[in-house]
C-alpha cells in the first residue's frame, strides 16, 4: 500500500466470516478489499460486487483505455456528448473542488506532467515560455455541462480525473458491497485511499514523506470509522533531473512541481473529497490550506512541509504513531 497501513479495531459484536483479499494492477495500483458479513456467501457476494463496480468505472475513467468513456469523450471536443450520470457527476465534483481551491486542485495539471516527463528525458527543465503557454490555457473553462446530460469538451490538453475519479470509484465499490445482505463492514484501499462503511473502523498508520521505505516507522496513526482516507506526498513518484528530484505533483497555477508540502494526509466522508483535497492541500501554502480544510465539515488534515513540520486541522483526531514498523494489514472488523 501506498502513504498508510491498518491496523484493525476490535468489534465487540464479532461475526462469523471475515474476507480480504488483494489485486494488483487494478486502478493503477494494488487494491484491497475487506468485508466482513454474517456468512462466508455473503461476504463472497459482496466481494464479487465491490469488483463488478470496479471493473465497470474502470471502463469510464480510464484515459489509458481508448476505448473508456472518458477518452471517447476527449476525442471529440467541440461537440455536444451525452455522458453517463458516472460521468457527469466526477465533472460536476471537478468543477467544484477547482473553484472552491482556487485552482490548486485542475483536471488539466496532467499536461504539465506530460511537459515535465518529455523535459526529463531530455535531461532538462521544461522551457519557462511552454509552462506559461500551458498555464493561460488552464485559465478558460475546460468543458461545458449541459443541462440535457451532455458536455463539451473545450480543452485541447490531456484531462485527467484520477485524482479524483479513483475516490470516486472506492466510494461507488465499497457502497455496493456495504448493501448486501449480511453485510457488516466493507474496506476499499485502492493504494492508501480508501473508505471504511460499517463496523468499528481501522487505526490508519501515516507513513513519512521523507523515505520510501515501506519499512521506515510511521509519522502518525489516525482512526477512519465511517469515513475515507487520501494521501498525496513525493516519496514514492516523481522524476528526477540532474541532482533533483520533482514531485509528481504539479501546481496547476504555475507549472512547476510542489516543494514546500512533501507529505498530506486527509480524511473526509467520502473517498473522492478526500482524494481531491489531498491533492489540492499539497499545491496550497500551507496556511492556505488549513483555511480551506477548516472550513469543510468532517474533513482533517495532517500537513508535513519540507522542513518537517506537521501542522494539523483543527478537527484533526490523529496523533504520533509508535516508533516501530508498520505492519501489513490484517482483517477489517
Amino acid at each position: 500500500m501506498t502513504g498508510v497501513t491498518l491496523k484493525t479495531l476490535l468489534n465487540a459484536a464479532r461475526p462469523t466470516y471475515r474476507l480480504s483479499s488483494t489485486y494488483e494492477r487494478m486502478l493503477g495500483t494494488e487494491v484491497e478489499l475487506q468485508v466482513v458479513a454474517r456468512t462466508r456467501a455473503h461476504a463472497e457476494h459482496a466481494e464479487d460486487a465491490a469488483l463488478s463496480e470496479i471493473e465497470r468505472l474502470t471502463r469510464v475513467f480510464n484515459r489509458f483505455d481508448p476505448t473508456s468513456e472518458l477518452s471517447r469523450w476527449q476525442q471529440r471536443g467541440g461537440t455536444h456528448v451525452p455522458l453517463s450520470l458516472d460521468l457527469l457527476h466526477v465533472l460536476r465534483l471537478a468543477d467544484h473542488w477547482r473553484a472552491l481551491s482556487g485552482g490548486a486542485f485542475h483536471p488539466g495539471a496532467d499536461a504539465f506532467g506530460q511537459l515535465w516527463r518529455q523535459a526529463a528525458d531530455a535531461g532538462q527543465q521544461p522551457t519557462p515560455g511552454a509552462l506559461a503557454r500551458q498555464v493561460s490555457a488552464l485559465r478558460a473553462e475546460p468543458w461545458t455541462l449541459h443541462a440535457d446530460g451532455s458536455a463539451t469538451l473545450h480543452a485541447r490538453y490531456p484531462i485527467g480525473l484520477n485524482a479524483i475519479a479513483k475516490g470516486y470509484i472506492v466510494d461507488c465499490a465499497a457502497t455496493v458491497a456495504s448493501r448486501y445482505p449480511g453485510v457488516r463492514s466493507v474496506l476499499v484501499n485502492a493504494g492508501g485511499d480508501l473508505r471504511v462503511i460499517g463496523g468499528a473502523g481501522v487505526q490508519v498508520r501515516v507513513a513519512d514523506p521523507f523515505t520510501a521505505r515501506d519499512d521506515a516507522p510511521p509519522l502518525a496513526q489516525v482512526r477512519v470509522r465511517g469515513a475515507a482516507l487520501a494521501t498525496s506526498g513525493s516519496a514514492h513518484r516523481g522524476l528526477r533531473i540532474g541532482e533533483r528530484w520533482y514531485s509528481h505533483v504539479i501546481d496547476p497555477r504555475t507549472g512547476a512541481p510542489v516543494q514546500d508540502t512533501p507529505g498530506v494526509t486527509v480524511t473526509a466522508p467520502e473517498c473522492a473529497a478526500a482524494d481531491a483535497l489531498a491533492t489540492a492541500l499539497s499545491v496550497l501554502a500551507p496556511c492556505a490550506a488549513l483555511a480551506l480544510v477548516n472550513d469543510l465539515p468532517g474533513c482533517e488534515a495532517l500537513i508535513v512541509t519540507r522542513d518537517g513540520q506537521k501542522l494539523s486541522s483543527d478537527g484533526w483526531r490523529g496523533r504520533p504513531a509508535a516508533m516501530r514498523p508498520a505492519w501489513p494489514a490484517p482483517a477489517l472488523r
